[in-house]
């Protein structure tokens, strides 16, 4: 008799269904954990993982005498992050705490187990409340329009998108009322009826700040229109420049209301120790630290370093827990930066200039100091310029708000552009010493060599070069220089020829940038000389457009004996701990002109600031110090009119002097714009040289150079004083 078991095969057919259930899980568990890895646990690990910056500290920038130039100012900054703000299992968490506290039981729950089980229970109910009520349909139609791979999104999947929206805003709220304490000082900007007013901050700016509710409006309608949207920030900075202990209170403030998506950072501003000097060489940064000019934007990957993190892990609710996991990487501060500035000198041509320009009412113009044994750039100065802190325009005349002034042609003056470096002008007659080089070094003529200085015309209907008013018949080939003949620098460089001529020219390096870690105008601009009218110009400093930055290094060339140096702005680049990164030594280019040249050069450019003596009185008699041997050269020229040609009465005047001319420690150049008459016609030696010899006689005492007549300078010392002694 056959006995009928149907226990055994209901249990073999439950045990092949739960082998078939068990093995699409276990296929589904390893397409997780080996295949797709690497979409699912970032996003879920991120979820769990907050990362607090530690900024480097930015290199700091000093003189060739270590005295520091920039500081970085510690303070914190309040950063809301978006994406946990709009997480509901974090928004519920800051609600949850703020119903539990204002709850009657609050007060009466002293054991702490009860105070957190009330929020739990606050919690509950809000999450919920929160549950969409949606068909089996529904759900596949909404996990239908997700992406699969964006875990947060799944996660809010099964929330009804109107109670979250809901909860966002009480929950923007709450923060508001947190932070507006501690913010209610900070001043923000908002235009009205196009003018631009300050205002301090409020609790709805907050909001706002948060919820970017004018920026999602807009993206609706543009939506409709079928236009291009804005972007939503998910780091919104809410405040800057904080204390350190005001973010500490934020910190504690922001923990007791159980608020997540606030992250107090740490915050290292740039500041300026003398932040009306130098703006130009120092430059400056934007808001994120990033260098925008200057010395601070060509450095920027030495000074910026690499910021360090440290991360904290927490569960669901967004406490924070302790792991062994939790990584931290210390900053990499910045490499300092030693400059060949002298902020002695630096600061005597800053004023010196100001002054100079303020009696010349001049609209532009620039002082440059270089040791020219080494190329160092002892000190730069450009006006206009800006404050370094506030980015206030700088001029003659004092300090503007940004944006307030504007130049002849409408346009505003920010103080931005630097003059020394970047513009380029017809230098008149300071050109006048290749011509002198080309036809002595090359042996064509003798510094002592006479030279035919009457008008005369080159080409056919072209203008006469002359002298006017004056009218020299002979001169000496260093007399040229001295009496700074038009015809006599013509006559020289048609003798020199201009295929040596513009070798010179090259060797000089006036045909590529000056080589400076700054912004620059380029190589010179230089009309075609094989035109022998062009090349008549040129020997006389018209039609060409050079830097002054160029012309210092060709008057540097000279008074190095013939050697041309690279300019140089860094002196060494420096570690955090004190060892020397980068030895940035004086750099020879070249051998431009014999040392014998050189030294007939500087005697001609000692001529050009005496009084008397043959070929009679220097055009730059203003710029010599007695006891002192100056050399130097004047420049005059006018400017070019908008539609071509020349202008009457406007004109850049220079000076470029050498002190001492027996043994060269500095040169400086200096440039004045449009500067109008006062009690004198405008020239570089009336406005330009002046200035050169105020700054000088100060130069002299700051580095104690010794005179080479002391009788004759404790005899002008003593005028001095007598004569500043009368004037009081």
């Amino acid at each position: 008799m056959k006995t009928k078991v149907p226990f055994a095969g209901r249990a073999a057919l439950l045990a092949a269904l739960m082998l078939g259930v068990s093995s699409v899980a276990a296929v589904r568990l390893a397409e997780l954990q080996i295949f797709d890895t690497g979409n699912h646990r970032p996003a879920a690990v991120d979820d769990l993982i907050d990362t607090e910056s530690i900024p480097a500290q930015r290199g700091i920038i000093m003189d060739r005498n270590e005295e520091l130039l920039t500081n970085n100012i510690q303070s914190a900054e309040l950063v809301a992050d978006r994406y946990h703000l709009r997480e509901i299992t974090a928004v519920v968490e800051g609600l949850a705490h703020n119903h539990a506290v204002n709850d009657p039981r609050w007060e009466s729950l002293t054991d702490p187990k009860e105070r957190r089980k009330l929020v739990y229970n606050y919690r509950a109910k809000l999450l919920n409340n929160a549950k969409a009520d949606m068909t089996d349909e529904e759900k596949a139609e909404r996990r239908a329009r997700i992406n699969p791979k964006d875990a947060k999104a799944n996660r809010l999947m099964e929330y009804d998108e109107e109670v979250m929206e809901y909860y966002f805003r009480q929950h923007d709220k709450l923060v508001a009322e947190v932070l507006y304490p501690f913010l209610s000082h900070q001043e923000i900007e908002e235009t009205i009826n196009g003018r631009t007013i300050k205002r301090f901050m409020t609790r709805e700016d907050i909001v706002e700040k948060i919820a970017q509710t004018a920026t999602q409006k807009y993206n609706e309608e543009a939506k409709a229109k079928g236009l291009p949207t804005r972007s939503i920030r998910n780091q919104i900075v809410l405040a800057k420049g904080m204390s350190f202990d005001t973010a500490d209170k934020i910190r504690k403030a922001v923990s007791e209301a159980r608020v997540r998506g606030l992250m107090v950072q740490s915050d290292l501003r740039r500041s300026y120790v003398m932040p009306e000097m130098l703006c130009h060489v120092l430059g400056y940064v934007d808001h994120e630290n990033k260098g925008m000019s200057g010395v601070e934007a060509y450095f920027q990957s030495y000074l910026a370093g690499v910021d360090g993190f440290r991360e904290y892990r927490h569960n669901a609710r967004g406490q924070v827990l302790p792991n062994e996991d939790d990584r931290y990487m210390a900053p990499k501060h910045g490499l300092n930066i030693k400059l060949t500035i002298d902020m002695r000198l630096q600061t005597i041509v800053e004023q010196e200039l100001d002054k100079g320009m303020r009696h010349f009412r001049a609209k532009r113009g620039c002082m440059i100091v270089v040791d020219p044994k080494t190329g160092d750039i002892l000190a730069m100065v450009s006006r206009p310029a800006f404050d370094l802190n506030t980015k206030e325009l700088i001029t003659h005349k004092g300090k503007f708000p940004r944006g307030e002034v504007k130049d002849d042609n409408g346009k505003v003056l920010t103080g931005d552009f630097n003059f020394a470096c970047q513009t380029r002008y017809e230098p008149g007659s300071t050109f006048k010493v290749l011509a002198v080089t080309t036809v002595v070094d090359k042996g064509l003529m003798g510094i002592g060599g006479y030279v035919n200085c009457e008008p005369f015309s080159v080409g056919f209907g072209s203008r006469p070069i002359s002298d006017r008013p004056f009218n020299y018949h002979s001169l000496p080939v260093w007399g040229v220089l001295k009496k700074s003949s038009n015809p006599g620098a013509a006559r020289i460089a048609i003798v020199g020829k201009w295929q040596n001529f513009k070798e010179y020219l090259e060797k000089f390096g006036l045909n590529k940038p000056a080589g400076l870690e700054l912004p620059s105008g380029g190589a010179c601009l230089l009309a075609d000389g094989s035109n022998i009218v062009n090349y008549s110009r040129i020997a006389y400093g018209y039609s060409v457009a050079v830097s002054p930055l160029h012309m210092a290094m060709v008057y540097a060339t000279i008074a190095n004996d013939g050697v041309r140096m690279k300019p140089r702005l860094i002196d060494k680049i420096i570690a955090a701990d004190g060892a020397v990164y980068d030895e940035c030594a004086p750099q020879e280019i070249c051998r431009v002109m014999k040392s014998s040249t050189a030294k007939d050069l500087r005697f001609a450019l000692e001529s050009v600031t005496q009084r008397s003596g043959e070929c009679g009185r220097g055009t730059a008699t203003a710029a010599a110090i007695p006891g002192f041997r100056i050399g130097g050269k004047t420049g005059t020229a006018k400017k070019v009119k908008d539609g071509g040609g020349y202008t009457e009465n406007l004109y850049t005047v220079s000076f470029a002097g050498v002190l001492p001319i027996d043994d060269p420690k500095l040169v400086v150049m200096t440039v004045i714009d449009e500067p109008h008459p006062t009690d004198c016609n405008p020239g570089g030696g009336t406005v330009a040289a002046p200035i050169f010899r105020a700054a000088a006689e100060r130069f002299i005492n700051v580095l104690n150079l010794t005179p080479s007549d002391p009788e004759a300078y404790e005899k002008y010392l003593a005028t001095k004083e007598e004569s500043a002694n009368l004037k009081k």
